[in-house]
């Protein structure tokens, strides 16, 4: 804050702040970025004056933040990965400019997500936002903002197809050399040389002090032999002895199942809709595709919209697209369906429905309905395909009783939360291997680790034993 202060006093005489904070999983980051937005806010007398932007719709909506690629117009990943930085214009160059007007401080969360590629297009975007730049920050980077503030853990999940922001160009690695945006970003990254670490764990504090030194001593990979029979305890037929099998059954209906890969997530998901198929019928939704690569393409290459769809009533879903990240609906957001919608007639052999019925309690936009507030009718979107040529169209959601590892980051589980438990399948030791960082990631979304009485917040997938080695 004397940094800003003193901005204030004589902005011709101060130095830009580009600060670097590092905290472990629960020590408070979100509430670090909060207290600074209200501060700043408060210091220059201006909403505009604080910022913060994060690299998915999921960590910006628990911060009351903006997507990085909604701020500064980050491009898509076909085109990040071309390495053609192209100047904004137009209607883009407006929106950076409207964005970044009058900011002082620019928050960037979950920095472990933002690899060189990314980092280099964020300063390189920003670097437009500034219409009025005066003689004396003509040569600051970030279009001139004073202060530029990065927060997360490193050890937390890594970005994915890109390299991370503290290593070198290789010239083993001709993409690395060639790629003007991974240049830009090293060069960027070394301006941020002064550092904040946040030692202590707020999420585990106080009476959860034994799952905060089993969780610290996890993310530095130096678990001792008395905290692995700890974790052992956690074993679902552990719990099972313990609480009996009505709390785990009620754990079970309770929480989201993480898994180390796409199959093992479809598996879950897959015998779940076999079970409420007993029930309700089950649509079949076929995605309408334009273009040679359309019918082919992957979800990932679709911006997350899925080729085949399967829903029912009860069925518990999640977003896969941004579309009001302000009143909660944005990536990763969880409800269950209450209604499929097909008028005049239609089924789901006709088509994409008309509407599908979620249920979403983090919804806080104005009702559709007085009675039900939290019932958001979610409708089909249209997005690109990779290649740019190709266009899918989709109701914007996927099934939601399981996870991947990648997709657990942000996730809130506890009191309250549409998940309210974690069950955690590791994986072989090779996933970790590959994946440095993907278990302390979900193990780190527990707060509790229970009683006599209560379970705890987290569990072992009933399906896989764990063992001292493991």
């Amino acid at each position: 804050m004397d940094r800003l202060m003193k901005y204030k006093a004589s902005p011709s005489n101060c130095k830009p702040l580009r600060l670097n904070v590092s905290g472990t999983a629960g020590s408070g980051e979100s509430y670090l970025i909060k207290a600074l937005v209200k501060v700043v806010r408060e210091i220059f007398q201006e909403n505009s004056a604080a910022k913060v932007i994060c690299p998915t719709g999921n960590s910006a909506n628990l911060i009351d933040g903006m997507t990085l690629h909604s701020f500064l117009k980050v491009p898509i990943r076909h085109r990040i990965r071309s390495g053609d930085m192209t100047a904004p214009t137009s209607t883009t160059l407006e929106i950076i400019q409207n964005n970044c007007t009058g900011v002082k401080l620019l928050c960037v969360d979950e920095k472990s997500m933002i690899g060189k590629t990314t980092l280099g297009w964020m300063e390189f975007m920003a670097s437009y936002g500034n219409d009025e730049r005066n003689e004396w920050n003509s040569d600051w980077s970030w279009g001139g903002i004073p202060a530029v503030v990065f927060v997360g853990d490193e050890v937390q999940l890594p970005h994915v197809c890109d390299s991370p922001v503290y290593m070198p160009p290789s010239n083993k690695n001709k993409g690395d050399v060639e790629s003007p945006a991974k240049l830009h970003g090293v060069m960027v990254w070394r301006e941020f040389n002064e550092v904040v670490v946040l030692g202590q764990s707020i999420r585990q504090a106080g009476d959860k002090s034994q799952l905060k030194s089993a969780l610290l001593s996890l993310r530095e990979y130096k678990t001792t032999p008395q905290q692995a029979r700890w974790w052992r305890m956690f074993q679902w037929d552990e719990l099972k002895r313990k609480y009996g099998t009505e709390k785990m059954l009620y754990m079970a209906d309770n929480a989201v199942f993480v898994f180390p890969t796409h199959e093992l997530e479809w598996a879950h998901n897959k015998r779940q809709l076999q079970t409420a198929n007993r029930d309700v019928p089950v649509a079949k939704i076929t995605s309408n595709n334009t273009g040679p690569h359309a019918r082919v393409a992957e979800s990932d290459k679709a911006q997350g919209l899925p080729r085949l769809l399967y829903l029912c009533k009860g069925a518990k879903v999640c977003l896969t697209s941004n579309l009001s990240v302000e009143h909660g609906l944005h990536n990763g957001d969880t409800g269950h369906i209450e209604d499929i919608i097909y008028e005049n007639g239609r089924s789901p052999k006709d088509g994409l429905p008309d509407v599908v019925i979620v249920n979403i309690p983090k919804y806080t936009g104005p009702p559709f309905l007085e009675d039900h507030p939290k019932l958001v009718p979610i409708v089909s979107i249209e997005r690109r395909i990779d290649c740019n040529c190709c266009k899918r169209t989709q109701i914007p959601l996927r099934l939601g009783w399981a996870a991947t590892f990648h997709r657990c980051q942000g996730i809130t589980v506890g009191v309250g939360e549409p998940n309210r438990y974690i069950v955690i399948h590791p994986g072989r030791a090779k996933f970790e291997s590959l994946n440095p960082g993907a278990l302390f990631v979900a193990l780190s979304r527990a707060k509790y680790a229970g009683d006599d009485d209560t379970i705890p917040d987290f569990a072992w997938n009933p399906n896989y034993l764990l063992n001292d080695d493991q």
